[in-house]
């Protein structure tokens, strides 16, 4: 079975539900997936109400062998365990007022392949990720079904958005010891500073 992952909180925007019913048209169209839905619960009543709706599609669809929801808070280094055993990492978000995503950003550091929805939310990163088709669940069930053609048969585009993904980790790792680094400087200058002054005065 091919597997999938999903990662983030479970948030209307998300478009967790409509991934939930395209698993339900891949399986319908005869394509074995298995799903592991990486998605806490956030401390919202919204949120909670989402997760009991999740887990009744899942019932009455019959997908409870296709889908794992860990709807749990866990650790970084858990959710990286659980993410790095998919085949493909999905962000089906929907229409949302956010500039940028931080969970997808923590699929690209899996070094997995990464699908997001056609939103300019993931503008910024559009060479290190597939596009689905759309946001609706045949969409996203028909761009799921292509891609998981092309990772299978080795397509060479594949590999293309993958060399870009990784290039693009390594660079933001970069940034964040840059950042790192001279966040140390400053704070060792401010501190010569302060003993200069310190020492003037004695």
């Amino acid at each position: 079975n091919f597997k999938l992952a999903t990662y983030g909180f479970f948030l209307p925007h998300k478009g967790l539900l409509e991934f939930i019913e395209a698993v339900e048209l891949l399986r319908g169209k005869g394509i074995k997936v298995e799903a592991n839905m990486v998605n806490a619960e956030y401390p919202v009543s919204s949120s909670k109400m989402l997760v009991e709706q999740a887990k009744a599609i899942i019932e009455k669809k019959k997908l409870r062998k296709q889908i794992t929801l860990s709807t749990d808070f866990l650790d970084d280094g858990d959710s990286l365990a659980l993410l790095e055993k998919a085949d493909l990492i999905l962000f089906p978000y929907q229409d949302t007022g956010e500039s940028a995503s931080g969970a997808v950003r923590y699929g690209l550091a899996t070094r997995r392949p990464v699908a997001v929805t056609p939103l300019s939310i993931f503008d910024d990163i559009s060479p290190a990720v597939f596009k689905l088709p759309g946001t609706s669940p045949p969409e996203i069930a028909d761009g799921l079904e292509n891609l998981i053609s092309m990772i299978r048969a080795g397509d060479p585009s594949i590999s293309k958005v993958s060399t870009e993904a990784n290039r693009w980790v390594e660079e933001h790792l970069y940034e964040k010891l840059a950042r790192r680094f001279g966040n140390l400087l400053y704070a060792l200058k401010n501190d010569k500073s302060h003993n200069d002054r310190s020492n003037f005065g004695n």
